[in-house]
């Protein structure tokens, strides 16, 4: 699976566990093992944002050659 193909389901799935710790109706330790999870997708989000971002970064200083820079895996 590619990458954005996991940052989307990862946000799919966090957005699942936000609704159903908003329902009110897991009980405390489901809650806990729900806030664990959508913690744990929430860093891999980010981290993936973040390496887009550095990505966009070196393709905008490059200018009109849209290239890359060295040691940056565009998979």
């Amino acid at each position: 699976m590619a990458k954005n193909q996991k940052f989307e389901v990862a946000m799919k799935k966090l957005e699942s566990i936000v609704g159903e710790l908003e329902s009110g109706s897991p009980d405390l330790d489901k809650m806990l093992k729900l806030f664990e999870e959508g913690m744990e997708l929430t860093k891999f989000c980010r981290e993936q944002i973040k390496e887009v971002e550095g990505r966009i970064s070196t393709i905008m200083k490059e200018g009109n050659d849209l290239n890359e820079k060295p040691g940056i895996d565009p998979s």
